[in-house]
């Protein structure tokens, strides 16, 4: 009977899916002081993450040796290198001319123009701070925010590239920006007590759901 009722919570754990659940909040950037390597998160498909994948958070002042794609940002605009000589640049070079896909374009004329792009981003942010897609009308992207998983003990972590953003934190944290908007891409289940699990799972209404994981959220960052 136990091993019956442990699949059942599991089938319906399963059942919320990140994609659906997930949801944007403004977000003070000294909040966000540490980073997951993405060998070490559970499963980027479920919202509700079990385990101790939290434990094996790092400082966020190391996260230059772990993303090519954050170190980038930091060599280009704070060292001074020239774009085609920065880490990422020259890995996404490498993957194009091996005929590969660098996702930031299929030729070096699409890289380059993207790098360059970092430039009119930098620009943008200096003159009106962080502005979130919705801000931006970006209708196709409104998703496209800093994605961070909220650990056991309400700590936001940034996820390791490939959860969007990781760019515009780069820059923010150069540009000493305050104020961003994170994407909340999954929650530690121990965060929710039983009668809110339960709550959660039986609710149909997805937007019901994210209005309570955003109180509750916001009640507990301080």
């Amino acid at each position: 009977m136990i091993e019956y009722i442990k699949k059942i919570k599991s089938l319906f754990l399963e059942n919320i899916k990140s994609e659906k659940i997930f949801f944007n909040i403004p977000i003070n950037t000294n909040k966000i002081n540490n980073f997951l390597e993405l060998k070490n998160i559970p499963d980027r498909s479920n919202f509700l993450w079990k385990g101790n994948w939290d434990n094996k958070k790092k400082l966020l002042e190391n996260y230059r040796k772990y993303s090519p794609r954050y170190n980038s940002v930091f060599q280009i605009y704070r060292e001074n290198i020239n774009f085609r000589q920065c880490e990422e640049y020259i890995i996404k070079a490498n993957l194009i001319n091996e005929g590969k896909n660098s996702g930031r374009g299929k030729t070096i004329k699409e890289l380059d123009d993207y790098f360059l792009s970092l430039d009119t981003l930098k620009e943008s942010l200096e003159k009106f701070g962080y502005k979130s897609q919705t801000e931006l009308n970006n209708v196709s992207k409104k998703n496209d925010e800093i994605g961070v998983a909220i650990g056991k003990n309400w700590d936001v972590i940034k996820l390791q590239d490939k959860f969007g953003g990781t760019h515009r934190f780069a820059l923010c944290k150069i540009l000493n920006i305050k104020e961003i908007t994170v994407s909340i891409k999954a929650m530690h289940i121990s965060l929710f007590e039983k009668k809110e699990l339960k709550m959660i799972l039986s609710e149909n209404n997805e937007d019901e759901i994210k209005y309570f994981c955003k109180k509750k959220l916001f009640k507990n960052l301080g």
